[in-house]
């Protein structure tokens, strides 16, 4: 029993000190847990995608567990102290198979007097609970608290603060420290009521107000997605599909598309040909590829550079720019960890490049779509701003259902991701 629980804790910690290391947490998780069984691939990810995510709660009680100070202590056991408090806290494993198995797990990867030092705080962890005071009263000091309790950098607290209420902050935070469920999106245009009998057998159930959408409630994904010709999409990712989709026209080019997903979305929620899928890496490239062979779509497929584009013109240009992806911190743990402002000035300077680059192609009477997975002004409205001032020629789409607005899916709304996009329309009078 012992020796095959410890598999998925040195998995796991394993993938801590990758990222430790600077390495993405999907990639590294990717190569640990190949050889793993689908129940301890399960538990691995558990426990190392909650670490990441909840690492300045767990870094805030240890402050008080450990006789060091945590930034003198070796990183490798900082970790591991990491991932056997998780488990303490945070899961329903047994506190002494918790600390034991953790200790199992990191046998040779720490020093023996370091293994002396974690069991300690962890029996320490094991015989009480964390003093309240350790992270603050919402209501007297939220910064303090939503950065430790809630497990996200200050400085991103301050900044959510500073624009929506408390209220929509915590509920966001909460909602980042959810693994989130797995929703699909159905491709037929029509699903009748025997079909969504069908598909509740393979533990499929509808979203309310959402048609296109299912949450998979049992069951293995693969099949769900087979038996009800869908895809893996969030509602968040949906609704840009619907936006785009509304009253759109071809030649289509969505510039940035891996891994897919929207663009699957498009082909089956429109007629609009040709469809194009770009995208810089060759390598992503192949996943929309192989989601098209999944579903039935026959985009055309391009290796491209957004800033460069590769063809001379489209009715319809779709971009889905790389972003600071504050929308989706539930879905990358360690992306939270890694933001700064000076990135988000960075992408920023990035995006308008590829802005400037896609308007060129549109024809006159086309729509640009513009559309991120972030929820900071930045990136979203301000650069919508900057671009419509720079360019007169485009205007907000006032055709169609979306009549003018932007999207923006608030993640504390819907327990979604956040995305936000915008179409807007090229005169035809230039």
């Amino acid at each position: 029993m012992a020796g095959r629980d410890v598999a998925p804790r040195t998995a796991a910690f394993g993938v801590l000190r990758d990222v430790s290391a600077g390495a993405y947490a999907d990639r590294a998780a990717a190569r640990r847990f190949e050889t793993l069984s689908p129940r301890d691939r399960r538990l691995a990810q558990e426990l190392a995608y909650g670490t990441i995510r909840l690492r300045a709660r767990l870094d805030a009680e240890l402050s008080t567990l450990s006789t060091r100070p945590l930034d003198q202590l070796d990183a490798a056991v900082l970790d591991a102290l990491r991932l056997g408090l998780y488990q303490v806290r945070e899961t329903r494993i047994p506190a002494h198979a918790a600390v034991n198995e953790t200790m199992d797990a990191v046998r040779g990867q720490v020093s023996r007097s370091a293994r002396g030092f974690l069991n300690a705080v962890l029996r320490r962890a094991v015989r009480g609970e964390p003093d309240s005071g350790v992270f603050g009263d919402l209501d007297e000091d939220p910064v303090r608290y939503l950065a430790t309790w809630g497990s996200h950098p200050e400085w991103l607290v301050r900044r959510w603060l500073d624009r929506w209420p408390l209220a929509a902050v915590r509920r966001l935070i909460e909602n980042d420290n959810r693994p989130p469920p797995v929703t699909l999106r159905l491709l037929n245009d029509t699903v009748s009521p025997e079909d969504w009998e069908r598909f509740a057998a393979v533990g499929l159930e509808r979203l309310a107000g959402l048609p296109h959408m299912a949450r998979l409630t049992g069951g293995a994904p693969a099949e769900a997605m087979r038996r009800a010709h869908a895809i893996a999409q969030d509602p968040a990712a949906s609704c840009v599909v619907d936006y785009v989709s509304d009253n759109l026209d071809g030649p289509v080019l969505d510039a940035c598309a891996a891994p897919g997903g929207k663009t699957m979305g498009l082909w089956h929620a429109s007629s609009a040909r040709p469809l194009i899928a770009a995208d810089i890496s060759l390598e992503r490239l192949l996943q929309v590829r192989q989601a098209a062979q999944d579903t039935g779509a026959e985009p055309a497929l391009l290796v491209m550079d957004a800033r460069f584009p590769a063809i001379r013109s489209a009715r319809t240009v779709l971009l889905d720019v790389p972003c600071s992806g504050t929308g989706v911190l539930r879905r990358r743990p360690d992306a939270r960890w890694r933001i700064t402002a000076g990135r988000i000035e960075a992408l920023v300077a990035r995006q308008r490049e590829m802005i400037e680059a896609a308007a060129a192609l549109v024809e006159p009477g086309g729509v640009l779509v513009y559309a991120t997975c972030s929820l900071e002004p930045e990136e979203n409205e301000q650069q919508v701003e900057w671009f419509v001032a720079r360019h007169p020629e485009f205007e907000r789409d006032k055709e169609g259902q979306a009549r003018g607005t932007d999207l923006f899916v608030a993640p504390w709304e819907h327990e979604s991701d956040g995305a936000f996009a915008s179409r807007l329309r090229k005169r035809r009078n230039g």
